[in-house]
């Protein structure tokens, strides 16, 4: 089994960017959720109705004093824990009104519960190791629970936690997920202007090629001129083609999470134009790296090509996406704008 660390905090947003806009819906099944913005708040109402009331379990009332029924509760509760010794650890080391909710929800407070179906990588909010408590842990604290005071010692599990210490997903949301590579989460977005809205990649573009070009035609007929004058007509359109190589697993370690789909078709629907009436409106995007709008435009092409190897879904898992936008300047480009304008820009 395995265990997600929220806070208050966390929003709705935050939850689907963590498990995938797929598995959302089974996540807040099964812990008894309503789709709300705030989920974090919404799940600790659920963990501390309010800070007096007495919390009331599948077998009876539990109070916060810990009685010697409640230690027999505790060993059951820990048996179904003890496929997973991080999540052993951490509920063995509980305090009393943790386990009244341990009791009562069936998980850790401000933990949800993921799905048997749901699988999260490795994290530092993530518990469930899948690694079974060594016996002679478990038979320590069992003998410890019996005993009058009902107490385990942490120094049972001596100096080495099986409690995952990694950082890898921001439980506030602020941050994006990072991974067991780089991953530049923010660095490389694009921005829709009918959505009104932004999509981040994975990855860097593979390769970019960036120019001007400047159009003359010569004026015809001119007697006596060993050239032709050369007659400015314009400059552009400037157009780049970014080519995206990217793994369905990158966002949250489980290819059937949809977020790689919404990546594509998020690109793949500024190809088309919305209709009001009469009206047909076209989005124009705006490409960002590193914070730098590289270009702003229209966007004429948006392909996918993909390879193998093949998902528990039956589709591939790699794809490259390649995108084409065609520049439609926010602002004049001239000689003296051109001079001034960053790196990437």
């Amino acid at each position: 089994m395995q265990l997600l660390e929220i806070n208050r905090q966390t929003k709705f947003v935050d939850l689907v960017k963590l498990v995938g806009a797929r598995n959302v819906e089974q996540m807040l099944a099964i812990n008894g959720l309503q789709r709300t913005p705030d989920i974090g708040e919404a799940f600790y109402q659920l963990c501390y109705p309010t800070q007096t009331q007495t919390f009331t379990s599948r077998s009876g009332v539990i109070t916060t004093k810990e009685d010697d029924q409640f230690w027999q509760k505790k060993a059951a509760i820990l048996n179904k824990f003890c496929g997973d010794s991080d999540i052993f650890e951490k509920a063995a080391l509980s305090s009393s009104s943790a386990w009244q909710v341990i009791d009562r929800l069936g998980t850790l407070p401000m933990h949800l519960k993921v799905p048997d179906t749901v699988k999260l990588p490795d994290s530092s909010a993530v518990l469930g190791n899948g690694q079974g408590t060594p016996k002679t842990i478990y038979n320590a604290a069992m003998t410890m629970l019996a005993e009058p005071g009902h107490y385990i010692d942490p120094v049972i599990f001596n100096q080495y936690t099986s409690i995952a210490n990694y950082n890898v997903i921001d439980q506030s949301g602020s941050k994006s997920l990072f991974y067991e590579f780089n991953l530049p989460w923010g660095e490389i977005s694009l921005y829709s202007s009918i959505s009104d809205d932004s999509v981040n990649f994975p990855v860097y573009p593979e390769e970019l090629e960036d120019g001007v070009v400047a159009n003359f035609t010569t004026m015809p007929d001119l007697l006596y001129q060993y050239e032709p004058w050369q007659i400015y007509t314009g400059s552009g359109p400037r157009q780049i083609k970014f080519t995206f190589a990217f793994h369905r697993d990158m966002w949250t370690g489980d290819h059937r999470d949809g977020m790689a789909n919404q990546l594509i078709r998020f690109c793949a629907a500024n190809c088309f134009p919305e209709f009001n009436g009469s009206a047909v409106n076209v989005p124009t995007v705006s490409m960002y790296i590193a914070g730098n709008n590289l270009i702003s435009g229209v966007m004429t092409d948006c392909t996918t090509s993909w390879d193998g190897p093949i998902g528990q879904d039956g589709w591939y898992l790699h794809c490259t996406l390649g995108l084409t936008i065609v520049e439609v300047s926010p602002q004049a480009l001239s000689h003296n704008t051109m001079l001034n304008k960053p790196l990437i820009g």
